[in-house]
């Protein structure tokens, strides 16, 4: 097992100690008495494995845990020749210490965004899945593709072209297929994009995201489209919705009952509000599209913000960003679209949901009023019950954050923003 660190590379342990104490500061555009979380900060130096590098930018953490329990981190750094490397580590002791890195792909066409996160899911069978956005310039082969060969569907080259593709492990994360596109389509220049994966209660995996249509007029105009494996292997494409946003995010989630839910954001007459379809058959049939909460957010453009989301019980919970000028903000609300918080904050943005089992937590960056930095903050959902702001010390520079729940610890990853533009990753704990 490998020790955490500081550095410009890998990770960070936060943690070891937590002590609470109270602060006047701005919260929702209102002062009131908040909690802030402070933590000894434990330095461990692993050079030996990764050297220092300041050369390379790392990005998009993203928090998991597998079926068996472990603590599954993946992220993207690229390095100065423009390679971008997206990478997966493993814990066993929540976070703490993590395994060497393992690469899953190399190439400089892998994006990796608020509006494309790239995921690895882990499935029943003990096999993972990556599941990324790749244009499918020169690939870089690495010891961790068991097929080094340029990724199929994709156009190099540049232009606005993207591709979705997917790569399978079946020996723990040590080696991959080479990325294969999840749209049997053969149509390129075109893009596919704003998706989001995951694996049904069936254990095939389901991927959405939004399409060009075809012969469009438009500047831009993109329909919501799914495919599912069946038996491993991905079906032919489905059009859920052929009016939709353009150009914001696909969110799903697997509810406490056991259906999918997938939420986007609509187009109606230039009203972008967020919608919301469920399939209780794995993804075979769909209900009627539903607004989820009437924003009506009117905005001639897209909004490029989508939600997201976590189980609560047996519904779930959602927030995403509305600029309504009735209310503008991140809101965050139940199954039912009831509204349980508003963050008003105007530089309140980048907001995540983390799964806990007694409760869930809403994260997000924000300038803190002492100097301006922007650090992560989170409140505490239990039920209904929302906490007060409560902000994670040490996080200043803080952006792009995701989390977990561990028993009553919150495991937060992110980026840190670099004087030099090449961000490094910080992990912390705070007791909650």
């Amino acid at each position: 097992m490998i020790k955490l660190i500081i550095s410009f590379q890998l990770f960070l342990l936060v943690g070891i100690g937590a002590f609470f104490s109270s602060k006047k500061v701005e919260n929702n555009s209102s002062s009131s008495e908040i909690t802030v979380c402070h933590s000894i900060i434990e330095d461990n130096n692993f050079s030996n494995v990764n050297p220092d590098d300041t050369t390379k930018s790392y990005s998009m953490p993203l928090l998991a845990q597998t079926p068996k329990g472990d603590v599954m981190l993946s992220w993207t750094e690229k390095n100065a020749e423009g390679v971008t490397s997206f990478c997966i580590a493993f814990s066993k002791d929540k976070g703490k210490t993590f395994t060497e890195k393992k690469v899953i792909f190399s190439g400089t066409g892998i994006a990796n965004s608020r509006m494309m996160r790239a995921k690895v899911l882990t499935k029943k069978d003990g096999s993972f899945v990556a599941v990324f956005s790749n244009r499918g310039e020169s690939a870089a082969p690495t010891q961790a593709q068991s097929q080094p060969a340029p990724p199929q569907g994709g156009r190099g080259g540049g232009g606005r072209s993207s591709n979705i593709v997917y790569c399978v492990s079946k020996d723990g994360g040590s080696t991959w297929t080479s990325p294969v596109s999840v749209d049997s389509d053969p149509k390129q220049g075109i893009v596919r994009g704003f998706f989001d994966a995951i694996v049904l209660p069936n254990d095939e995996i389901a991927v959405a995201y939004l399409k060009d249509v075809a012969n469009s007029t438009k500047h831009e105009e993109r329909d919501l489209r799914m495919v599912v494996t069946k038996n491993g292997a991905f079906q032919p494409e489905r059009v859920i919705d052929p009016v939709v946003c353009d150009c914001c995010p696909i969110n799903m989630l697997i509810d406490g009952n056991g259906a999918l839910n997938i939420v986007y954001r609509d187009n109606n007459d230039n009203i972008r509000d967020m919608a919301k379809m469920i399939s209780t058959d794995n993804a075979e049939t769909f209900s009627k599209s539903q607004i989820l909460h009437n924003d009506e957010w009117k905005i001639n453009g897209c909004p490029h913000s989508g939600a997201v989301s976590s189980t609560s019980g047996k519904g779930a919970l959602f927030a995403w960003y509305s600029g309504t000028e009735k209310e503008s903000g991140i809101r965050l609300v139940n199954n039912e679209g009831k509204k349980l918080v508003v963050l008003s904050e105007s530089s309140a943005k980048n907001v995540a949901l983390a799964d806990g089992s007694k409760s869930q937590v809403l994260l997000w960056e924000q300038n803190k009023p002492e100097n301006n930095l922007t650090e992560i903050a989170f409140k505490k959902v239990n039920k209904d019950n929302v906490s007060e702001t409560i902000w994670v010390d040490g996080s200043a520079n803080g952006i792009n954050s995701t989390g977990l729940v561990l028993d009553n610890q919150l495991l937060v990853a992110y980026e840190v923003k670099q004087a030099n533009k090449r961000n490094s990753l910080k992990i912390s704990t705070v007791r909650l």
